[in-house]
């Protein structure tokens, strides 16, 4: 029988009990108004304040766009910040003065990042690294190919995910010093036509009957292909590195060193886990992603000039203007919108359970996992709080006569399969999924959001769309860098 797989509960515990920081100032706010009303003397402003307390805590339980009013005030006030400084709006390139000393480029808060070009083990190549001297990260990518696992029996399947979960499980050690990491999954039209390039490439007898098949069977592909490429991102903190960067002689030639060194042991057990791999992504072609992220339109033109004289400046990485509106993100030649998917199937499911959203073939999008790995100390700490907030919230109902509900004794209970598999030797980590979806028009946008909603919906996920956040969450979705968990903006953001 096929194995399933069971998601713990998204966690709902906050300050006390299930109440946020927001839910609780409103809280002591509306019992601060009724005791200025009685303050005052007055019956008249007493009624008034205590009916302006109610209502603020009424309000503060209500729920809009899958948030409560009182998780908007953050998204609310960050872009009201931003459209008064006018930072919403990013010129670079040929509109932007001395754009190219600005780093790679980037917009927002990536404007801090620049790429290091580091030597490649094999000799033969060099490997791009990001470094980001806001957060002290480094990060690198790795491009992979495809296997047709789906094709594969259950017992393969099977081998593969325990192989897959033992890579998984090796970035929990502090040791490896990785910050995070993030699959990213990213389908667009082929315009060039990757299959007739291998078809060029890789058949040497084209005048046999097969090859002539073959050669019309790709060409008329052409129109209606679709291309995929995977990319494992690696952020690795430089804090933990400071000891080993300092041994090499310091610099970024020591943090090239001593990253690389690393990446070279994470490639190999990739390797050993049966998942093929084209090596990590040079500083050109890591700039070349980013750059047809903000600008799918020249994805054609890198495929056509790919080569050692066609090498894309790093510096040019970022796109030449893009705006953040409220509900998408406009950049370059498309405007994207992304989704948040904030919790995971709470039914069992088989390992094939994305396979809709993968398979979806007329939508431009990138999926993304974006997972942070916890150390087992920090792991147990983690699970611990996770188990005193619900086993604590079951005994205040309990003490106070009120009904257990049944999602806080689920999320008790997966707080205790949790500590069970860390007992064993599991690894632990927090992770968030986005899919990001580009569109050439808001109209096609549109469409292809809810398309992508739809099929989420058909495998029991949640999702929320990141209104006022889509700076952020086209980072966090889109790009190959390994963002943070949480794309929320606060006063200080782009």
């Amino acid at each position: 029988m096929e194995e399933e797989y069971s998601f713990p509960p998204r966690r709902t515990n906050g300050v006390i009990g299930k109440l946020g920081l927001g839910q609780l100032v409103a809280i002591v706010v509306a019992i601060a108004l009724p005791w200025l009303g009685i303050q005052t003397g007055s019956p008249v402003a007493f009624a008034v304040l205590l009916a302006a307390g109610g209502l603020l805590v009424w309000v503060s339980f209500m729920r809009i766009g899958g948030r409560y009013v009182t998780e908007w005030a953050r998204p609310v006030a960050g872009a009201v910040w931003s459209r008064l400084r006018g930072s919403h709006v990013y010129r670079g390139a040929v509109f932007g003065p001395n754009s190219l000393a600005h780093r790679m480029d980037l917009p927002g808060d990536l404007a801090s990042m620049r790429m290091i070009s580091a030597p490649n083990p094999d000799g033969r190549s060099r490997i791009g690294l990001v470094l980001d001297e806001a957060t002290h990260t480094v990060t690198a990518t790795l491009l992979t190919e495809g296997t047709p696992i789906i094709l594969e029996e259950s017992s393969e399947q099977q081998a593969r995910l325990a192989d897959w979960e033992a890579v998984m499980e090796s970035t929990c050690d502090e040791d490896t010093a990785i910050a995070r990491w993030q699959l990213l999954f990213r389908s667009m039209p082929d315009a060039t036509n990757m299959a007739q390039q291998y078809y060029a490439d890789k058949v040497t007898d084209r005048d046999t009957l097969p090859a002539q098949a073959l050669r019309e069977l790709v060409s008329q592909a052409a129109p209606v292909a679709q291309r995929h490429e995977v990319f494992v991102a690696v952020a690795f903190n430089l804090q933990r590195l400071a000891a080993d960067i300092k041994a090499s002689g310091g610099g970024d030639e020591a943090i090239g060193v001593v990253v690389v060194e690393r990446l070279a042991e994470l490639q190999r057990q990739i390797i050993e886990a049966r998942i093929p791999v084209r090596g990590w992504l040079s500083p050109a072609h890591f700039a070349a992603v980013i750059h047809t992220q903000f600008d799918p339109d020249s994805l054609p033109l890198y495929d056509l000039q790919s080569g050692e004289r066609h090498e894309l400046d790093p510096r040019t990485a970022g796109p030449s203007a893009t705006e953040r509106q409220w509900r998408a993100y406009l950049h370059d030649s498309a405007v994207s919108s992304t989704v948040w998917v904030h919790e995971l199937p709470r039914r069992p499911v088989k390992a094939g359970w994305l396979t809709p959203l993968l398979q979806q073939s007329d939508i431009r999008r990138s999926i993304s996992l974006v997972v942070e790995p916890l150390s087992p100390a920090r792991a147990e700490r983690s699970i611990n709080n996770q188990r005193l907030a619900a086993a604590g919230s079951i005994y205040m109902k309990q003490k106070h006569g009120l009904v257990v509900d049944a999602r806080t004794e689920r999320e008790l209970d997966a707080a205790q399969r949790l500590d069970d598999e860390l007992a064993t030797g599991a690894g632990y980590f927090r992770y968030s999924m986005f899919v990001c979806c580009s569109a050439p028009d808001t109209e096609q946008l549109r469409r292809a959001v809810t398309s992508v909603r739809r099929r989420l919906t058909r495998v029991r996920c949640s999702t929320m769309v990141l209104y006022g956040e889509q700076d952020q969450a086209f980072f966090a979705g889109a790009l190959p860098l390994a963002r943070g968990l949480a794309p929320m903006r606060g006063l200080t953001g782009s």
